[in-house]
């Protein structure tokens, strides 16, 4: 019983980990907007150095949580 319990952990965790998106994380900064494009989750940031706005891929998670005016990456916190 508790080997079956421990396979499905295992196979779970595994199907869990294979649909994770990874995406490069975009410049430190303040969101200025926020883009959705069918399945696809954007976020445009001005960054704190000097730079222009830059628009890159997110996941849905940091998409829904990072709301326009907040500090990119740390946008859960604000």
């Amino acid at each position: 019983m508790y080997r079956l319990a421990a396979a499905l952990t295992a196979v779970s965790t595994l199907a869990l980990a294979g649909c994770a998106q990874n995406f490069d994380q975009g410049p430190d900064g303040k969101v200025t907007d926020k883009i959705k494009d069918g399945k696809k989750f954007y976020l445009v940031v001005d960054p704190t150095t000097a730079g222009e706005e830059k628009k890159f891929r997110v996941s849905k998670y940091d998409y829904h949580d990072c709301n326009r005016g907040s500090k990119y990456p740390k946008c859960v916190d604000d």
